[in-house]
């Protein structure tokens, strides 16, 4: 009965030690690395106008021009940007953190122009546009690594600078107004993606990331022959962005 317990124990610390003992991955992903990327963003953005309380428009008018005003507009553009991070290998096991930056070129506009159904002989024009030129990322990493192959998932904090600028006018009562605002803007970001090496320095990449940002908000008066009102304005933006790459990962850093 003792053997068998000893032999018993003697097998477990065997297996333990096998898992233990477990050839390292062929390639150390550890280290501080940069890297150059070239892909493209989807960018979508749903922006909404809506007519104040005054005395200018009715609630007709106000309801018309809510349905006008939502809009979704949507643009795919190449995109060229920069990553930078550092990460520590645990067995198979990646963590890091990660910076990155990239071109956007989002400019993108409605128009609309509809006859008031308070008023068949007048029409109103509405214009909405938003533009962005760049988007900037801080976020963790979380990779597992398998000889020469990386795959990982990131998420975390993100940042742009997003525009938005609306123009309303009409032949009733010359009405007109002009809102221009931008803001920095922030957000979070979700993705995934792989790398293989090349050697110990160079690795080829690729990734997927999600990114929506906060509204932006606007508001402006409306100038008229017949009595003051007020329109307003917000835009968000969703980013949808798949690059590829290369890496460079620096000796002993």
């Amino acid at each position: 009965m003792r053997g068998t317990v000893v032999g018993f124990i003697v097998a477990l610390v065997g297996l333990g030690g096998g898992a233990l003992a477990q050839p390292a991955p062929a390639k150390d992903w550890s280290g501080l690395y940069v890297g150059g990327l070239l892909g493209g963003t989807d960018n979508q953005s749903q922006v909404k106008t809506t007519a104040g309380s005054g005395s200018y428009f009715n609630a007709t008018d106000e309801a018309q021009i809510g349905r006008a005003g939502d809009s979704d507009l949507s643009q795919w553009r190449p995109s060229g940007g920069l990553v930078g991070g550092y990460g520590k290998q645990f067995g198979k096991v990646l963590v890091g953190i990660e910076v990155s930056a990239n071109t956007l070129f989002l400019d993108e506009d409605h128009s609309v122009t509809q006859t008031y159904q308070s008023l068949t002989t007048a029409q109103f024009t509405l214009k909405q546009s938003v533009s962005a030129d760049w988007m900037a990322t801080v976020r963790p990493r979380l990779g597992w690594a398998e000889d020469s192959w990386l795959a990982y998932v990131t998420g975390g904090l993100a940042v742009t600078r997003l525009k938005l600028d609306t123009t309303f006018t009409d032949n009733a009562f010359s009405a007109n107004s002009h809102s221009s605002d931008a803001k920095t803007v922030t957000g979070w970001s979700l993705g995934l993606g792989g790398e293989y090496a090349l050697n110990q320095d160079w690795s080829l990449r690729g990734d997927y990331l999600y990114t929506r940002f906060d509204k932006i908000k606007s508001s402006a008066g409306v100038t008229t022959t017949s009595g003051p009102d007020s329109m307003n304005h917000t835009a968000d933006l969703d980013v949808h962005g798949v690059m590829i790459g290369v890496v460079y990962r620096f000796k002993g850093l």
